[in-house]
């Protein structure tokens, strides 16, 4: 079973350049989305969603790259069009992850429209591209483009987002973005990544710093690129927040499901939190994220101040040196029982009233075998100092995060409710 890759960019869980961060996704590849004229908004695809539902579903239905498989895959469908034309790609398999921020799609997803949506430009003129880091020495990189992005009946328009890959002859990655450029859908386990954190852009600490490695001026003659500071306004944003309503956060529901495991699963993200009849805010927990995008979890007596909810991981990951791993050296825990477990969780900002949080950790070789797409008790080792709420989290719950500035029942954004 593969792990989730953790983000190391700012933009997965940190405010500033250099913050770990709060995401992943895992290995296993996607069919590339088809491009086309068609904008996407008459179809009858029951994929694309209406109104300010998008449907999400969590299934294993595509053949995964290399050995084994990757359950916990929130996936959904985006239009992307070249701003104010019918010029589209409906891209599918994008994985649903409220631990980044803003769009990034695959070079080979986006098709023939990968070289014609318009690269943004800094002052100088030259092109604007991203390197986007994980954990594990994977990267994105590729220019920042703008674009239309359609989800459901909901439009933001000419938002900058991310091509992962080197469109139209795009500079090469620079040698400080990692170690293996991941730039296909069989290499990062779905055809992008939508961002709905809490956060409009992606990197607030690149606004004022030249050397944060993630944003770079590309001379596109040279192949030259440097390390670039570059405005809020221009970096990756955060497509809900730039809806003209249902704009200040996200409803990520999905059904609860029995510890064995389900064949499948079908959800919503569901677009404003108390801005329609259809996402009143009705969570009795409210934890408030600080402006690094954290929570505090208290476990076994130790405060995790770096923790997160994030369905764009795959388990929940966290540090136990006392449950026994699986062989092989995974990190993935196999208990000779079914765990149950108990943590707080508490606001580092906002309301930090403190949540008592129960949890199962069943044995992954167990889980495994039954090739099931969806678990509710999957966990492994996680890093000092954070407990990742990933996936597993979100099953029998309506999860709610707000947009940081943006005023949304429940409390003070940004936070995350349930």
């Amino acid at each position: 079973m593969s792990v989730c890759l953790v983000l190391a960019a700012c933009g997965g869980g940190g405010g500033s350049s250099g913050n770990s961060g709060n995401s992943g996704q895992t290995a296993q590849s996607s069919t590339p989305g088809s491009s086309g004229t068609s904008n996407g908004a008459t179809t009858s695809d029951p994929s694309l969603g209406t109104g300010n539902v998008l449907p999400i579903r969590v299934d294993t239905s595509l053949t995964p790259a290399g050995a084994g498989y990757a359950p916990n895959l929130p996936v959904a469908t985006v239009t992307v069009c070249v701003h104010g034309t019918t010029q589209c790609a409906i891209v599918t398999d994008v994985l649903v992850d409220t631990g980044s921020v803003g769009l990034r799609l695959t070079s080979s997803a986006l098709g023939a429209l990968a070289s014609v949506l318009p690269v943004q430009k800094d002052g100088s003129g030259n092109a604007l591209g991203e390197c986007y880091p994980f954990a594990d020495g994977r990267y994105f990189w590729g220019p920042v483009a703008t674009a239309d992005i359609k989800l459901a009946g909901e439009v933001a328009t000419n938002v900058p987002m991310m091509i992962d890959g080197t469109p139209s002859g795009f500079p090469a990655a620079p040698s400080a973005c990692g170690i293996t450029l991941a730039d296909t859908p069989s290499s990062i386990g779905a055809n992008g990544i939508l961002g709905v954190a809490n956060l409009v852009e992606d990197c607030p600490g690149c606004a004022s710093n030249a050397s944060n490695d993630i944003y770079y001026s590309c001379n596109t003659t040279t192949g030259t690129c440097t390390s670039t500071a570059v405005s809020a306004a221009a970096q990756i944003q955060n497509p809900v927040a730039l809806f003209q309503q249902d704009n200040n956060g996200v409803i990520v529901e999905l059904p609860a499901i029995s510890a064995a495991g389900q064949a499948s699963v079908d959800g919503s993200l569901v677009f404003g939190i108390g801005t329609q009849s259809n996402n009143t805010f009705n969570a009795t927990s409210v934890l408030g994220y600080d402006a690094n995008q954290y929570i505090s979890t208290t476990y076994n007596s130790q405060v995790l101040p770096e923790s997160y909810v994030d369905s764009g991981s795959n388990g929940l990951f966290f540090t136990d040196s006392s449950i026994t791993q699986c062989a092989g050296g995974s990190g993935w825990y196999c208990p000779t029982a079914t765990l149950a477990l108990n943590a707080t969780a508490f606001g580092n900002a906002g309301n930090t009233t403190p949540v008592s949080m129960s949890f199962m950790v069943a044995n992954e070789n167990t889980l495994a075998s039954t090739r099931a797409s969806a678990f509710n008790n999957l966990a492994a080792s996680g890093t000092s100092g954070t407990f990742d709420w990933g996936l597993p989290f979100f099953f029998g719950r309506n999860v709610y995060f707000s947009i940081a500035g943006r005023t949304a029942p429940g409390g003070t954004s940004p936070y995350v409710a349930f």
